[in-house]
């Protein structure tokens, strides 16, 4: 007893002598916490922009004093309402590394020229809103491993030029992730970086967001992340020496928005947009504004692996197909073959069969088939049977043999191409054949299993119109078997399908 009763006397004396030091503003800030009421140092904050605020030691606050207060070491009995100011420079780097505290950091219209760290913390929130944040040789905003009930950087500026990311939240767990309007830039790497990062609810990127970084990281990356919702509407992402957005192996559980205004810009050796093994469980809507790759190459866009148990929204199916073969760097199976099953799932089978027509295409002419007896026959099925999956191409071709057969069977037998044979021991009653005869010879020729009797009775001649008859005879008889033999391949399913 005697000992907690010193130590709380420790406590308390440590405060007071703490207290003394403070400046005017910062004793303000601390009353204003325990009162549970924002504390304005500057009345213009909210109409005057940021940059015409006057800072001065009566709106100066140091960064010590916020990480004491966060700490419970300023305020003796700090309101659950937590730490709110607006219109302050922050004078050091904001230190909340380690700090679990279940009070919140609401920061609005203040000036942090040093930045924020805030890594393996654990926080009530942490709210930036028409901020400006910057540092030169650090992660300005540093929040690895940060768990919090919700994140926000609303309309807040971030600067930085060092080859970590600008910010970066990766390996965090947040109730929300708040980012509408804000603009981050970094020329020497990513702008934000959210690889591993846990939102329960939405992560909001939108409405005017901008992210311009550069090199390999790309400007935004959230590989591996786990979303509730993912909305990037009205946003812009830009790195001309990497992908714009960088989210390998993301998961998302209800939806996700790339459309409306959306804009995305790559550059380098990656591609512009790389969506490889993303899971959408619900709805993926995509249409972006500006797509874009600043290179020699074509390539914009890496989808293979993404899934989705819906129709994409926002882009019509000629555009998705368009952009699976040339705005991919190669030929991958997965994305149509998934696309194709949400369509069949959907009972849209016309598409469907589009579809798979189309990844036979690209797999031909991308050269994804190795031997040149695959590409010979793949181009063979796909005349004749649009790769299996039209197989009444082949009753086309076997009808337009039947006519070939029937027209010179008519043309050239009808002058002296065919006639009868002589009787055994005796003259024919007759040396032309008739033109049912005539045509009975070209239905001979042209369909395979058929046999109507009249080459028994009607033979070409050695003339040269029966000799053109006998040649193309046989070489008729032989693609109507082909044409045959192929139909019932497709309709059995016998030709391999893609």
């Amino acid at each position: 007893m005697r000992r907690m009763i010193q130590s709380t006397w420790r406590c308390r004396t440590h405060r007071e002598a703490k207290r003394k030091t403070l400046t005017r503003a910062e004793k303000a800030l601390v009353s204003s916490v325990e009162q549970g009421v924002e504390l304005e140092l500057d009345k213009r904050c909210r109409s005057a922009a940021l940059e015409l605020l006057d800072w001065d030691e009566t709106t100066t606050i140091r960064a010590w004093v916020v990480r004491d207060i966060m700490r419970g070491r300023l305020a003796g009995a700090a309101d659950p309402h937590g730490l709110r100011l607006c219109g302050a420079r922050i004078e050091g780097r904001v230190d909340l590394e380690n700090i679990a505290s279940g009070l919140s950091l609401e920061l609005s219209h203040c000036l942090l020229g040093e930045g924020l760290v805030a890594r393996d913390a654990k926080l009530g929130g942490l709210y930036l809103t028409s901020c400006r944040l910057e540092h030169p040789s650090e992660p300005v905003l540093d929040a690895q491993r940060l768990v919090t009930s919700g994140m926000g950087l609303i309309k807040t500026i971030v600067e930085g030029d060092c080859p970590d990311p600008a910010v970066d939240v990766s390996g965090g767990h947040f109730g929300l992730f708040e980012c509408s309007g804000a603009k981050l830039r970094n020329p020497g790497g990513a702008a934000l970086n959210a690889d591993g990062l846990k939102v329960d609810q939405y992560v909001h990127l939108k409405q005017g967001f901008e992210a311009v970084g550069s090199g390999d990281l790309g400007a935004v990356r959230l590989v591996g992340a786990h979303f509730g919702t993912l909305d990037f509407r009205d946003s812009k992402l830009c790195n001309e020496s990497g992908a714009g957005l960088e989210a390998r192996s993301l998961t998302v559980e209800r939806y996700a928005y790339l459309s409306d205004n959306f804009r995305i810009v790559g550059g380098g050796d990656h591609v512009a947009l790389r969506l490889t093994d993303v899971c959408i469980a619900g709805v993926l809507e995509f249409s972006p504004a500006k797509l874009e790759h600043r290179s020699d190459s074509s390539a914009r866009i890496d989808v293979d692996g993404l899934v989705y148990p819906r129709l994409p929204r926002g882009i019509s199916l000629d555009t998705w197909l368009s952009l699976l073969r040339g705005g991919t760097r190669s030929y991958a199976a997965q994305p149509y073959q998934h696309l194709a099953a949400v369509y069949r799932a959907a009972g849209h089978e016309g598409q469907t069969r589009r579809i798979l027509m189309g990844q036979r295409v690209d797999q031909i002419d991308r050269g994804a088939l190795t031997s040149r007896a695959e590409r010979v026959w793949a181009r063979i099925t796909g005349l004749t049977l649009g790769y299996g999956y039209q197989p009444w191409r082949a009753l086309i071709g076997l009808g337009a043999v039947l006519a070939v057969a029937v027209t010179l069977a008519v043309i050239p037998g009808s002058r002296g191409g065919l006639a009868h044979p002589p009787l055994v021991g005796g003259t024919p009653v007759t040396v032309d054949c008739t033109v049912a005869e005539e045509v009975g010879v070209g239905l001979d020729f042209g369909t395979p299993l058929i046999n109507s009797g009249a080459r028994a009775r009607c033979e070409p001649t050695s003339t040269p119109n029966g000799q053109i008859l006998a040649y193309s005879g046989w070489v008729l008889r032989l693609l109507a078997w082909s044409f045959a033999t192929l139909f019932v391949a497709g309709f059995t399913g016998a030709v391999r399908k893609t």
